[in-house]
């Protein structure tokens, strides 16, 4: 998979797309780091999953060292994985805001800076708008020298 430059940081542990299976299981996990989950378990909170799908991805999770599993079959979150549990809890918060603004938020929502415009058209209204317009100096009151009127 091709990787973004600009964004990319050879230091970062995590390297889980977040809208893969992993993602969601590592969310599952590392949010509730006190428990033990069977494959069971996890499909029936994470149903938009295959159940085999779940089991595989496990398997690979596992394999890569970022769960670990009981003798009994529990997969959980491991205490030294530090970076993914900030993983998981930025997906939280990602999850929590699109829930908070759903569909309702588009890129006109975002605050805009002269430095990044929007768009050509917003930054055309700006320009012709005179009630944001400074007066230019020739607009100024001039100034009148109280010697001059005595």
């Amino acid at each position: 998979m091709p990787v973004d430059l600009r964004t990319h940081d050879p230091s970062d542990d995590v390297q889980i797309n977040p809208r893969t299976n992993k993602a969601a299981i590592i969310r599952l996990l590392y949010t509730n780091p006190n428990y033990g989950f069977t494959p069971s378990e996890i499909h029936s909170r994470l149903d938009d999953i295959p159940k085999g799908s779940i089991t595989g991805t496990l398997t690979r999770l596992l394999n890569d060292g970022d769960i670990g599993k009981t003798a009994d079959g529990y997969y959980h979150a491991l205490e030294s994985r530090d970076d993914l549990r900030r993983f998981a809890r930025g997906l939280v918060q990602v999850q929590t805001l699109t829930d908070r603004y759903n569909d309702d938020f588009t890129p006109d929502d975002i605050e805009q800076t002269d430095d990044h415009p929007a768009s050509n058209t917003q930054s055309e209204t700006r320009q012709h708008s005179s009630a944001n317009k400074e007066p230019a100096p020739e607009d100024w009151i001039e100034s009148v020298d109280d010697s001059e009127q005595a």
